[in-house]
């Protein structure tokens, strides 16, 4: 005697084939993973950072001719260094001093407030 609730041979056939299906699934699941972990994964953070190492490269390449054009006519870029410096300097003189300004006249209307509670 067949010891399935269920009594036709289709259905129980059909339940077997899917009970396999869902194996195999899981099988490739776990070898797709194990692969992707072991060998995807790794590769290309090897490619990731030989393209970073690449970059740096060329961007020490591209410095390092910055400097050479710049050593070659001191005079005139050293002037442009030094007034930009002087211009970001004053920016940030004023943008602080804004700040601080705003800062100490909220401060005192604090202090203000906190008085008038007393």
């Amino acid at each position: 005697m067949n010891d399935s609730p269920l009594q036709d041979s289709r259905t129980i056939g059909l339940l077997s084939r899917v009970r396999e299906d869902i194996a195999h699934l899981r099988q490739d699941v776990g070898n797709l993973a194990r692969h992707t972990t072991f060998q995807t994964l790794p590769q290309s953070a090897r490619e990731l950072a030989e393209s970073a190492r690449h970059q740096l490269a060329a961007g020490g390449s591209y410095a390092a001719s910055r400097l050479r054009s710049f050593r070659a006519s001191p005079p005139r870029q050293a002037l442009g260094v030094i007034g930009g410096t002087i211009l970001i300097g004053a920016l940030a003189a004023g943008i602080y001093a804004i700040c601080r300004s705003e800062s100490c006249a909220a401060r005192r209307r604090e202090l203000a407030a906190e008085a008038e509670e007393e």
